[in-house]
C-alpha cells in the first residue's frame, strides 16, 4: 500500500511531538530470562521507536500451564498494574505493552480460579533522545 502525503506528515509530526516531549526511544529493546519459565517461550518487540510504552509480543509454551492462562497482567516496579490482557483458548502469541525504560512484570494467570500461574520479570531499554 502507497504512503501518501498526509500518513507522512502525520507520522513526522508524531515523531517531532515525541522528541519534543523527551519520551522517544529508538531501538526499544527487552530482556527477559524466559528459559525457565512454564508460561512464557519468548518475548520480543518489532517497532523501530517507542513512547511511554513499548509493544511487546510473548509466545507461549504449548505446556498445561500455558494451556490454562486465561489473563497476562503487566505491573510496574512500583507494584501497580499497567496492563492486562485477555488470552484466549489455545492463543499462542500475545501482544501487550510494558513501560520504557523500567522493570516489569509479566503475571500469568488463571482468572477462572484466580490463580497465578507464572511471573517473569521484563526490562525495557533503547536509546533514548530528549
Amino acid at each position: 500500500m502507497p504512503l501518501n502525503l498526509s500518513h507522512v506528515l502525520l507520522t513526522v509530526g508524531v515523531v517531532v511531538a515525541l522528541a519534543f516531549s523527551g519520551c522517544l526511544t529508538v531501538d526499544p529493546s527487552l530482556r527477559a530470562d524466559t528459559s525457565e519459565s512454564s508460561v512464557f517461550k519468548t518475548l520480543s518487540t518489532d517497532e523501530p521507536w517507542a513512547g511511554h510504552y513499548v509493544r511487546a509480543i510473548a509466545a507461549l509454551r504449548s505446556t498445561s500451564a500455558a494451556k490454562n492462562v486465561t489473563l497476562i497482567t503487566v505491573i510496574r516496579a512500583n507494584g501497580r498494574e499497567y496492563d492486562a490482557v485477555d488470552v484466549g483458548t489455545g492463543q499462542t502469541t500475545v501482544a501487550l505493552w510494558v513501560p520504557a525504560a523500567q522493570n516489569s512484570t509479566l503475571v500469568a494467570s488463571d482468572s477462572v480460579n484466580s490463580t497465578t500461574l507464572d511471573t517473569l520479570n521484563v526490562s525495557s531499554d533503547g536509546r533514548y533522545i530528549v
